[in-house]
């Protein structure tokens, strides 16, 4: 006979997963709802900002001045939802055990209204996953439920915004495991799929049963066409290695920026967007009907580079300038309009059957999506959903691998984790773990040593550590980790004649690190690299030093646990 007190607990446990499984019906329907609304907002908002045939005029100044109203609101109110959600949503489950302010998921709707609905070139997907993702962490911390439960039901809410926003229940729980968990065999696989499906029968039975895009029936004409399609993948891995990249490049300069401006960034990408849906008004907003004139072969060649050309320059400006929004629809975008121009070309000039120009524009969409946010299997299935159609995989599958190979060959970082690395945070690695026996980085760290700015003297800091009498210094950093200089690389530098420069100077390119979870295998691999000095880092914030590991700590704990 079973203890009355585990048979208590057996019985609260089962109230709590009968619980759970409850919360994600609803979580997927409230999901589901945030998302049709935040479709909905934007289009009738779009309408009302500039009309049916809107001048030149407003469609220069109404990016501009929204922008300055929604740079005020992230400045001043909602700090906490610029770009496109989906990072800030990893950084929750991952990091803050799936809390997420209130204010969150309100914010992120308004400002991604106001933002997309004003022409920036950015997508609702990834807005929308961060709505689902706050509702829910809202409803479980109002449900006091527990810490573990609470980090389960934020990717539930994401799974459900994503299917409802983008209608593929499939792909929404594959992207939520490849992408939010990062391990497709999580646990969460039953739930997603729950809430996933709930969403979308809510949007479905609001919106009606259309797909979101009209895709005609496509055959592989001919065996050799493949070779075209192994083009494609090759040109868009290409276009995502130059898309990641600039995005990167141009974010890092805003950054850098002084902090005086952060409010008026958003209004300076405007002035750049109004520009250019001037030249093209086809490149505002998610611009889905335009890459439905793709599919479908609407678009001359011309049209269609010049889209993906203007696409890809928008976008970037809109992301880097910290307007919210994402970046899921307008890699489709790119990836139909080089597909397209792509096919026009094969279909055009090469000696065998091929399919339509809007058979490439399809697998492109795939191709740039699989390059830019490396998350391959939700490619091909999104793909397959669209279409229902089995024929369409073995050319996108050919074309998705080769342009997830040549992104991470040449960008290995996937871009939502460089995103969080320009912000100071640092994710933990899939899978990543550790022996129960192993020691890790904060059991083995001491105190940090004296934190100097990297524009002061050398002479200034000799003077200081004069009285201080320690080895090293860590040298603050605005937008990375701060450095370590030893005390010999001090005096040899005022010695050689050089101790006005900035100790800044002293640094040379990135600083070997470790975060208090890292086991020992990496901290002893860094700490040698980092030449017996190791700072020991916020995950959340890596520029917050924690502590320092040195050789000295390593001998001295191994001493304290063989005792």
């Amino acid at each position: 006979m079973m203890p009355p007190a585990l048979s208590s607990l057996r019985q609260l446990r089962l109230r709590e997963h009968q619980l759970f499984l409850a919360l994600t019906v609803v979580v997927g329907i409230v999901a589901g709802l945030s998302a049709v609304l935040f479709s909905v907002a934007i289009e009738w908002t779009t309408r009302v900002f500039f009309g049916l045939e809107p001048s030149t005029g407003r469609l220069f100044l109404m990016p501009v001045t929204v922008s300055v109203v929604t740079g005020m609101l992230l400045v001043r109110v909602f700090p906490d939802v610029r770009g496109s959600g989906i990072p800030q949503t990893k950084t929750a489950v991952h990091l803050h055990g799936g809390a997420i302010p209130g204010r969150v998921p309100l914010g992120k709707f308004l400002t991604g209204v106001l933002c997309i609905a004003s022409g920036h070139s950015m997508g609702r997907e990834g807005p929308s996953v961060q709505i689902g993702a706050g509702i829910a962490s809202t409803i479980g911390r109002w449900l006091q439920l527990s810490p573990s439960r609470l980090r389960d039901l934020v990717p539930v809410g994401a799974a459900g915004a994503l299917a409802a926003a983008f209608n593929t229940p499939v792909a929404a729980v594959l992207f939520t495991l490849e992408e939010i968990l990062g391990d497709l065999n999580a646990s969460l696989l039953g739930a997603t799929v729950i809430a996933s499906v709930a969403s979308v029968m809510v949007e479905r039975a609001i919106l009606g049963n259309e797909p979101l895009f009209r895709v005609p029936t496509y055959h592989l004409e001919h065996s050799a066409e493949l070779l075209a399609y192994a083009a494609l993948g090759v040109v868009g891995g290409v276009l995502s290695l130059a898309f990641t990249q600039t995005l990167l490049a141009s974010r890092a300069l805003f950054k850098r920026m002084p902090a005086s401006t952060r409010m008026f960034q958003p209004a300076m990408g405007g002035v750049v967007i109004g520009i250019l849906i001037i030249l093209s008004p086809a490149v505002m907003g998610v611009g889905y009907e335009y890459v439905d004139r793709a599919l479908n072969g609407g678009l001359v060649l011309k049209t269609l580079l010049l889209l993906c050309g203007l696409k890809m320059i928008a976008t970037i400006v809109s992301y880097a300038s910290g307007n919210p929004g994402g970046i899921f629809a307008p890699s489709l975008y790119i990836g139909a309009m080089a597909g397209g121009a792509l096919g026009t070309l094969v279909h055009r000039f090469a000696p065998f059957p091929t399919a339509e120009p809007g058979a490439y524009a399809l697998v492109g969409m795939g191709t740039l999506f699989a390059g830019i946010i490396r998350a391959p299997m939700t490619s091909v299935f999104m793909i397959f959903e669209i279409t229902q159609d089995y024929q369409i995989l073995v050319p996108l599958m050919v074309a998705n691998l080769l342009s997830f190979i040549i992104a991470r060959r040449f960008q290995p970082e996937p871009v939502y984790h460089a995103l969080l690395h320009q912000d100071g945070i640092h994710l933990p690695a899939a899978g990543e773990s550790r022996a129960p026996e192993a020691w890790t980085a904060q059991e083995a760290m001491g105190p940090a040593p004296t934190m100097v700015a990297a524009d002061a003297t050398i002479r200034s800091v000799l003077d200081t550590e004069a009285s201080l009498r320690e080895p090293v210094v860590l040298v603050t950093r605005r937008d990375d980790v701060p450095g370590v200089v030893t005390r010999v690389q001090l005096a040899n530098a005022a010695t050689s004649g050089h101790a006005d420069a900035a100790v800044g100077s002293l640094i040379e390119g990135g600083t070997s690190h470790a975060h208090p979870d890292h086991p020992a295998d990496v901290v002893l691999e860094r700490l040698v690299t980092a030449g017996g000095w190791l700072p020991v880092v916020s995950r959340a914030d890596a520029r917050r030093v924690l502590g320092v590991v040195t050789l000295d700590g390593v001998a001295r704990l191994m001493r304290e646990r063989t005792s």
